[in-house]
């Protein structure tokens, strides 16, 4: 029975995994069509689409880089020591966003995208946490 728990927490873990990921790059594209606008109707929709596609691939392969060994490590703790707290999962992706960061380069130290960064890793925390991480121990609690 023990076995088929661990199982099925790893499965949760990449599910948890895949849609924080996809929140995290919905809050990124958001904050670059706040920033330039939403396309008039005389520009063409693949316009709009391409702009978020390359910015949710810039932003997942900065993510994967360094911040996914990091959000790795913080998961299988997590799991390991039944830790269930918010704060935990989301300071995490906040830490994991903010180091994919230094795979960009000096040059992407704008305000603006630091902030989007950090918070679409905190936001990608929270999701992660809702999905995976209030359940988070492989094993069941043995009362006591």
């Amino acid at each position: 029975m023990g076995l088929l728990r661990i199982l099925w927490r790893l499965v949760v873990m990449g599910f948890a995994f895949v849609v924080s990921a996809v929140a995290a790059i919905v809050i990124s594209a958001g904050s670059v069509i706040g920033a330039e606008g939403m396309p008039s109707l005389n520009e063409p929709i693949f316009d709009l689409f391409g702009k978020l596609g390359l910015i949710g691939l810039a932003s997942v392969s900065a993510f994967a880089v360094l911040g996914g060994p990091i959000v790795l490590v913080a998961a299988l703790v997590g799991e390991a020591f039944r830790i269930r707290s918010w704060v935990y999962y989301a300071l995490s992706g906040g830490l994991a966003s903010a180091s994919g960061l230094i795979t960009l380069g000096p040059e992407s130290f704008i305000q603006n995208s630091v902030t989007t960064m950090i918070a679409s890793g905190l936001v990608a925390g929270l999701v992660y946490w809702l999905i995976a991480g209030r359940g988070a121990g492989f094993l069941k609690d043995t009362p006591r």
